[in-house]
């Protein structure tokens, strides 16, 4: 007889606050769940630690094993949460990418990936605490990693100009990532608090954040105008052009100082 199987998460699940750029609300959660791989469950543990907002790094014990993966972060209005990231070494089950879902209402998380002999679930207990930023560079911190994903993506914007289901999919994902009210699909790939609200929190202005400022309240602009009444293919381009040129000069000039 198989005996109950208790495994601990715990999750650091980052949400900026909307109102100041003073504290984040984080949470602890406990988890309760089996891990399955192909016809045999066993005992295991999952520790996932948040970087930022946006990254995360999984580590999962079983068996006397240790897997590892990176992960990157989309946090959901409703406070679910996913996760897509890929392990660090191939698992004996296959596949390397991995994705975690976690359920706000029902409190359920949910692991598995492209290969289904390796996944697990469980029910999570969460436990809110605060996360105090004391100055600038925090919050600078957290806006370098979101010009990061605005750049990448709408360099995938780029990447295949005769595709345009790939570049209205990546450039959803990069207006998103600026203003998230401007994209009306769900999930995406970054989370709900937009660089345009993490830039309303920062109180004190140098020429770089005003410089970062003006390019989003552009890039808004041109996201609102052409993302959902585009005419053709080359308007969007366009768009994520002047984007991907901009916020890459952006990002060049956040890891100088």
């Amino acid at each position: 007889m198989i005996k109950s199987i208790y495994i601990i998460l715990i999750f650091l699940l980052i949400i900026p606050n909307t109102s100041h750029a003073e504290s984040i609300d984080y949470y602890d959660f406990e988890c309760v769940g089996v891990l399955r791989m192909k016809d045999s469950s066993t005992v295991a543990n999952w520790e996932i630690n948040f970087i930022n907002a946006s990254r995360a790094t999984l580590s999962i014990y079983y068996d006397k094993k240790k897997r590892s993966a990176d992960l990157r972060i989309s946090i959901q209005k409703n406070k679910d949460f996913y996760g897509n990231g890929k392990w660090s070494a191939q698992t004996g089950q296959g596949g390397r990418f991995i994705r975690l879902k976690y359920l706000d209402t029902s409190k359920k998380l949910f692991l598995g990936g492209a290969n289904a002999q390796f996944r697990a679930e469980g029910e999570c207990k969460k436990n809110k605490k605060e996360l105090k930023i004391t100055d600038i560079a925090s919050s600078i911190k957290l806006i370098t990693e979101r010009i990061l994903i605005i750049k990448e993506h709408s360099k995938y914007s780029l990447n295949h100009p005769n595709d345009i289901d790939n570049i209205i999919r990546h450039l959803k994902h990069t207006c998103h990532a600026i203003d998230p009210i401007l994209v009306k699909e769900r999930p995406m790939p970054a989370g709900e608090i937009g660089l345009n609200q993490m830039l309303k929190d920062i109180e004190k202005n140098n020429d770089l954040v005003k410089n970062i400022k003006i390019v989003s309240s552009n890039s808004i602009d041109k996201c609102k105008k052409y993302l959902y009444s585009w005419e053709n293919s080359e308007e969007l381009l366009e768009i994520a052009n002047y984007i991907n040129l901009q916020f890459d000069n952006l990002y060049k000039d956040l890891k100088k100082n």
